[in-house]
């Protein structure tokens, strides 16, 4: 009998299939797109004689992630939430948010995240779907050091924002 000398695929390029959402320590499982990015705050400084800027200035980050999931009818809210809405869940409380590939490296973690908005979309012929946006305190890469380190006055640990105790990690 012939062989059919398969072989596995190994791919180069990561795709979507290859990472995971974890919001605290639960995946979201109808997930279907994930945007994070953090915003450097470049601003420009002028001054009197020039229109052009003189510098310009990293002044504020601003990290933030969106994931945008499939709604959940109320039994489907019922069987993978308890029959509370993911909404409601994260209204009023801070999480980190994990971005692990098929072999378990973090990719991203934002640390402190406060959930800030929420929207839907409701298409012809599609699920409807959630989105989610939140602010993070801070960007850590696979080695858990923080991309956001640059010249300040003080350093507050990203995880700080994230201790039981709450306050402003002063």
């Amino acid at each position: 009998m012939p062989g059919f000398n398969q072989s596995q695929l190994a791919y180069n390029a990561l795709n979507g299939n290859e990472v995971l959402i974890l919001i605290g320590d639960q995946p979201i499982a109808f997930a279907q797109r994930v945007s994070h990015t953090y915003g450097l705050g470049a601003e420009g400084l002028y001054g009197a004689g020039s229109a052009k800027p003189q510098e310009i200035q990293q002044l504020k980050f601003t990290p933030s992630v969106t994931v945008d999931l499939i709604a959940l009818t109320s039994t489907g809210t019922t069987v993978l939430q308890g029959g509370t809405s993911l909404a409601s869940i994260l209204a009023n409380n801070q999480f980190t948010i994990a971005i692990p590939d098929v072999n378990g490296n973090i990719r991203f973690t934002y640390v402190g995240c406060t959930a800030s908005n929420f929207s839907e979309d409701i298409a012809a012929n599609t699920p409807i779907t959630n989105g989610l946006t939140f602010l993070a305190l801070d960007v850590l890469d696979q080695d858990g050091q923080s991309l956001l380190n640059g010249p300040n006055a003080f350093n507050v640990a990203g995880s700080i924002g994230t201790a039981p105790t709450g306050g402003l990690g002063i």
